[in-house]
């Protein structure tokens, strides 16, 4: 068990390949949900993040912060408004993110060479390390929540999950 701070809630679960099953229980009758794009592309993902998160525990990395480390080392100083927008997320959810990741001790704030008023955000060695280590498990989750498609298939579902937004 890591001894970082965690923003998951302390519940035990059982860490089995089930987290990727998508299936639908067969003895239920979901409706119009098996209609719903939204539904199914939900399901999908709540299964994805959870592999994600059991994954990258130990290092207390969540999506959000993961995807704020990436930008972050390769935007040399990028300021927190322009981080929240490369995001799409709001600039307080952008401090939330910046904020854990500095008491994980894998961000730092520093002072901006172009704008006295900000702050350049800057991976601290650590957090460089760190990071150079998930991307490289990362990697290896998405090609395992991937399994089930092939190439082709993997390519065209990131082409019309790109269209939806």
């Amino acid at each position: 068990m890591s001894s970082r701070p965690s923003s998951r809630p302390n519940v035990p679960r059982q860490k089995t390949d089930a987290a990727l099953d998508v299936e639908l229980a067969p003895d239920r009758s979901y409706g119009v949900l098996t209609e719903l794009l939204g539904y199914r592309l939900r399901r999908a993902q709540i299964r994805i993040y959870q592999d994600f998160l059991d994954v990258m525990d130990p290092w207390s990395i969540t999506p959000p912060r993961f995807s704020a480390m990436t930008l972050i080392r390769h935007n040399r100083d990028l300021k927190l408004t322009d981080l929240a927008r490369a995001m799409g997320i709001a600039r307080s959810g952008a401090v939330e993110v910046v904020n854990s990741l500095e008491k994980l001790g894998y961000v730092r704030r520093s002072a901006s060479p172009t704008d006295r008023r900000a702050y350049a955000l800057v991976l601290t060695r650590e957090g460089d390390e760190v990071l150079d280590e998930v991307t490289a498990l990362i990697r290896e989750h998405d090609a395992r929540v991937s399994a089930r498609l092939s190439d082709e298939e993997r390519t065209q579902l990131g082409a019309l999950l790109d269209r939806l937004g």
